[in-house]
């Protein structure tokens, strides 16, 4: 190459002579200037305007550039142009990346400082509890109602919760079901369904407990109580408890008693075998036995009432619904027994 010379370590020259070692510059007309083992390329433009940097073929390292402004990158021959259009759309892409990641930061930090805002501002006196309307709470009472509820200290509306309101309230005695509803900004109605009481069982201690069909204890009360009497091998615990299971035969009958046949019903008795007994008053009474075929039973007792004039004492007996028996109470029977 015209205007090429070397430099550094001695070596071997163009025409196959030792070269001098002596340090030399390019003369200027963008041919190369090489330093050590291996041409390296510096400064000068290449054909076309290209612009090499680094060290040339077989390790060669060039930027700059290329045909028509191409910008080189890469190493030897594995060099790669780029063209600047394609260069300049690259950029873009990155920027564009970098501009929608910016727009999520910014979006997600102003979601959280609006749900910040709207937590505050919930919970300020201006969204407290201010009316609380109870309907339905005949035999509970809306004290009980709002305790049981959570409600006295006037929460912050949004700390009610419907579903968990109406739970706590349900357990309490009387109440079968409770509906919570909010009214924004500043109101709560509760609607109860109250059970309704079957009869009462005799306490220990004196007094009587209100049940249910289910066997629930309503209330105590300390007199008797109107209505049909339970009696039983059981002792009925706190109102919200329920009777214990030698109750369920006489809480069966109890419930399924016809409206005429309930009017004469005084008590419905069950022993500890389960079989049951009802007192019609009057010195009337029916054997039913088992809870078995109810529905029978009680249809032949009110038969045998209407069909024929029974005089008291009696018994009647429908343990067999399809041949009831009317005959002296087993304690007359007895008595008659020992006369004779």
């Amino acid at each position: 190459m015209t205007g090429t010379q070397y430099f550094g370590s001695p070596g071997v020259g163009l025409d196959g002579g030792p070269s001098e070692g002596r340090p030399a510059q390019g003369d200027g007309t963008g041919e190369d200037a090489s330093v050590g083992p291996g041409p390296t390329v510096v400064g000068g433009a290449g054909p076309e305007g290209a612009v090499s940097t680094g060290a040339g073929p077989e390790g060669a390292v060039s930027t700059g550039a290329g045909p028509e402004g191409a910008v080189s990158t890469g190493a030897g021959d594995r060099q790669t142009v780029v063209h600047p259009r394609l260069w300049q759309r690259r950029m873009a892409v990155l920027r564009d990346q970098g501009r929608r990641r910016l727009r999520w930061i910014v979006g997600g930090v102003a979601v959280l400082l609006a749900a910040c805002v709207a937590v505050l501002a919930l919970h300020t006196p201006l969204l407290a509890l201010r009316h609380t309307t109870v309907l339905g709470a005949t035999h509970t009472g809306t004290e009980a109602v709002l305790q049981a509820a959570g409600l006295v200290d006037d929460p912050p509306l949004i700390d009610v919760d419907p579903r968990a309101t109406a739970l706590r309230v349900e357990r309490l005695p009387w109440v079968a079901h409770a509906v919570v509803v909010r009214e924004w900004p500043d109101s709560v109605k509760i609607t109860v369904t109250e059970r309704v009481a079957l009869g009462s069982v005799a306490r220990p201690g004196g007094g009587v407990a209100l049940v249910d069909a289910t066997g629930r204890v309503l209330a105590w009360e300390d007199g008797a109580a109107p209505g049909l009497v339970l009696a039983g091998p059981v002792t009925p615990g706190r109102p919200g408890t329920v009777l214990p299971s030698a109750a369920r035969p006489a809480l069966a009958v109890a419930s399924a008693l016809t409206p005429t046949l309930a009017a004469r019903v005084v008590e419905v008795a069950v022993d500890t075998h389960g079989m049951v007994t009802l007192d019609l008053g009057a010195r009337l009474s029916a054997r039913l036995g088992s809870t078995q075929d109810l529905q029978a039973k009680l249809v032949a007792v009110a038969s045998v009432l209407a069909g024929a004039h029974v005089s008291s004492p009696a018994m009647i007996d429908v343990t067999i619904p399809d041949e009831p028996t009317v005959g002296p109470p087993p304690a007359v029977a007895r008595t008659g027994s020992r006369g004779r």
